[in-house]
């Protein structure tokens, strides 16, 4: 089955706040749907009628300001580089040790599993769902459906885990250390799902002057946050 990656949406679309979906998805297992969290999939694409391209994003900071640049969330540390558990060809879990954190259901459902250490280093795996992570427990991630493992891995292998770029983004810090999603064109609180434009005529905050219609960039260091 086909699934749609783009929606075409009327101006007004972009403006549109949403809630976390209630009663908030599960852990389907090994084989199950994506744990949607929001009315669409995060990063789902709107493009308007003139071109100008948005994503859907999940706010996991303080309220959003328009015009300010926004980020990906930092990256759990203690979630790279662990131990996976052997997993056989066509496997629809991945089970690894997990560091030591506690992480709630589903927040890397949506996200991806990336092998970090041979052998299958190099695979990338989108991921369904998962129960709470386990403070140096062994976990496991369920993977999307089309994504079972490629090549074997054994407990020399190590798995990352990434959550989606759009889930839980921030402000983008005067110093750049996560990557730039896009800029904010509603004000959505903490927990609200909305669109972030990525593409086209926009007006961004800026640091200093620019001249209106030139192309905005962003300072990797000494600049000032979400400019």
């Amino acid at each position: 089955m086909a699934y749609p990656t783009v929606l075409y949406g009327p101006e007004s679309e972009v403006f549109n706040v949403y809630a976390a979906r209630s009663p908030a998805p599960g852990d389907n297992g090994s084989g199950g749907p994506i744990a949607y969290r929001g009315v669409y999939p995060l990063a789902k694409q709107l493009i308007l009628e003139d071109g100008r391209k948005f994503r859907f994003a999940l706010n996991g900071g303080s309220t959003l300001v328009v015009g300010e640049v926004q980020g990906s969330a930092a990256t759990i540390t203690t979630d790279q580089s662990m131990a996976a558990v052997a997993a056989a060809v066509d496997s629809r879990i991945i089970s690894f040790t997990h560091g030591a954190a506690t992480v709630v259901i589903n927040y890397f459902a949506e996200g991806y599993a990336l092998v970090t250490l041979t052998p299958s280093l190099g695979e990338t795996y989108k991921i369904a769902s998962h129960l709470a992570l386990t403070s140096g427990g062994n976990d496991i991630v369920n993977l999307a459906p089309g994504h079972a493992v490629r090549t074997a891995l054994t407990t020399t292998s190590d798995i990352s885990l990434l959550a989606n770029p759009y889930a839980s983004v921030v402000v983008v810090a005067a110093t750049i250390a996560q990557p730039p999603v896009g800029v904010a064109k509603v004000a959505l609180t903490s927990g609200q799902y909305g669109w972030l434009q990525t593409r086209g005529a926009c007006a961004v905050i800026c640091t200093g002057t620019m001249t209106i219609g030139s192309p905005a960039v962003m300072l990797l260091t000494g600049g000032t946050a979400g400019t």
